[in-house]
């Protein structure tokens, strides 16, 4: 959705500071700098100011005419109106719906000029007018005839974003199959069968995130989120942008990626980027053969969910960043904290902007309703054996920081979940080949035939034997092809 366009027109003169407030009310505001451009003619450069008809276009161009009127007129043209009347005149000529807010200052009439009367007197007959005595008290009236105006769209109002209604959205908009794989994963995380119900009855019954408008189904903001067939077509902010970054600065990336779509998918996208651009590497353990990440993604995930489930959605062009560095991830979501959290002592406490959100993810135990995340991801990067993650707010977002293991990737293998870990005696591998497995993996070793037999005493039909059951189950590879050839382990390890 394109930005509402206003033009500001009042006596440059008299009414600087009123023009300027006006700005400031829209630049001022996160949400309304990000739905409204406003036009000054002080925004200009100084020299070679263009003619009159340049502002009129600019005037035609505008969705909003916002004029002020003091008590001086202002100067007269050929036309014989001043350029704030010429501008109104402008603006209101065509039948178009656009809407005209006049603001005039002071109550008593009868001290402004006769030019200034008239044109009070023109406004008065034929449109809603609003009066002030000071700065203060415009900015307030322009603020709430602005917050009037985005409610006559229905834009902003004051239904939390995840509940409101999208009048402009039909129950076509929602893909169906997105509630189907929805339900699966909800049973097999709850451990429950599949609910025995229509679909339109579980989005209408059981989550209430589509109703019925004017006898037509219509499907809320957290609806499209989670299931709808193209949700940033009417939610542009619903995007993560995520980027792999060569260093420590986002000076230059490697890969990168802009996600959109259902949030389940979209949480998908960013684990296959995320495995794609962060290491796992290899060691033996005795018996086992460790799969080392570099970071717990469980914990990483718990972060970006998090960031869906709390950002503020009403920064309509703002996504979630989600940048991997060589030292470092980090998450940053739009909005900063709700009144009454602290960031030091999030741990535990629970509130957020988007309840019925966060409702959905409990539904498929992504989220918990005690506000564990915190202490959740903590304790997940303590047992990978990595420091406890980093809690900011940097301007209006709330970003948390991972720091990684750098060089000191292989002494992580205590916290290894045994998911990760295979026993390479179940795959039949001898003593010698698991220790030969060892040094090729641990220490970078590298064995020729003579080297093996020497090594570990055993006859060369028995070097061969072993390396060839190696090279069977793709633990290692030769390279070369002459007397010269030698074994190496793969740079990555079979699961």
């Amino acid at each position: 959705m394109s930005k509402y366009r206003i033009f500001v027109s009042a006596n440059q003169r008299e009414l600087k500071e009123e023009r300027f407030a006006v700005k400031d009310i829209i630049t001022s505001s996160q949400t309304l700098k990000e739905l409204f451009d406003v036009f000054l003619f002080e925004d200009l450069p100084a020299k070679g100011k263009p003619p009159a008809s340049t502002y009129l276009k600019q005037v035609d161009n505008s969705d909003i005419y916002i004029g002020i009127i003091g008590n001086e007129y202002g100067i007269k043209g050929k036309d014989g109106i001043s350029a704030t009347e010429r501008e109104f005149r402008h603006f209101i000529k065509p039948k178009r719906q656009r809407e005209s807010i006049i603001f005039i200052k002071g109550r008593d009439d009868s001290k402004r000029d006769k030019d200034t009367q008239r044109f009070i007197k023109m406004v008065k007959d034929s449109f809603v007018y609003k009066r002030f005595t000071n700065t203060d008290e415009l900015k307030s009236q322009v603020l709430n005839s602005l917050i009037s105006y985005l409610d006559d769209k229905r834009i902003l109002n004051r239904t939390p974003f995840d509940q409101t209604l999208r009048h402009e959205a039909e129950y076509k908009t929602i893909a169906e199959n997105e509630v189907k794989d929805f339900l699966e994963n909800r049973a097999v995380k709850l451990k429950v069968d599949v609910p025995k119900i229509s679909i339109k009855d579980f989005l209408i019954k059981t989550l209430k995130v589509v109703k019925e408008e004017d006898g037509k189904l219509k499907p809320t903001n957290a609806c499209l989120l989670f299931f709808g067939k193209n949700p940033t077509e009417y939610i542009p902010q619903n995007e993560i942008r995520i980027a792999r970054f060569r260093g420590v600065t986002r000076t230059e990336f490697i890969d990168s990626k802009e996600i959109k779509g259902p949030i389940y998918k979209m949480l998908d996208e960013v684990e296959l980027f995320f495995k794609r651009n962060t290491r796992l590497a290899s060691k033996v353990v005795e018996f086992k053969r460790v799969d080392i990440p570099e970071y717990p993604y469980e914990a990483i995930r718990e972060a970006v969910i998090n960031a869906i489930a709390h950002r503020d959605y009403t920064y309509r062009w703002s996504p979630i960043m989600f940048s991997i560095f060589d030292d470092r991830i980090e998450v940053s979501s739009p909005g900063s904290l709700l009144p009454g959290l602290n960031i030091r002592s999030l741990e535990g406490h629970h509130a957020t902007r988007n309840k019925i959100i966060c409702d959905i993810f409990h539904e498929t135990k992504d989220m918990e309703k005690f506000g564990t995340g915190i202490g959740k991801m903590k304790r997940l990067l303590k047992e990978h054996g990595l420091s406890k993650p980093e809690f900011k707010e940097e301007g209006d977002f709330f970003v948390v920081k991972f720091y990684g293991p750098g060089d000191k990737i292989l002494d992580l293998v205590p916290s290894i979940p045994k998911e990760r870990q295979v026993d390479l005696r179940e795959l039949g591998l001898n003593n010698r080949q698991i220790d030969a497995l060892s040094l090729m993996v641990n220490e970078k070793k590298t064995f020729t035939i003579s080297q093996y037999i020497r090594k570990f005493n055993v006859t060369d039909k028995t070097a061969r034997m072993d390396i060839g059951g190696l090279i069977s189950k793709n633990f290692i590879e030769k390279i070369g092809q002459t007397k010269g050839a030698y074994f190496r382990a793969k740079t990555e390890l079979p699961k």
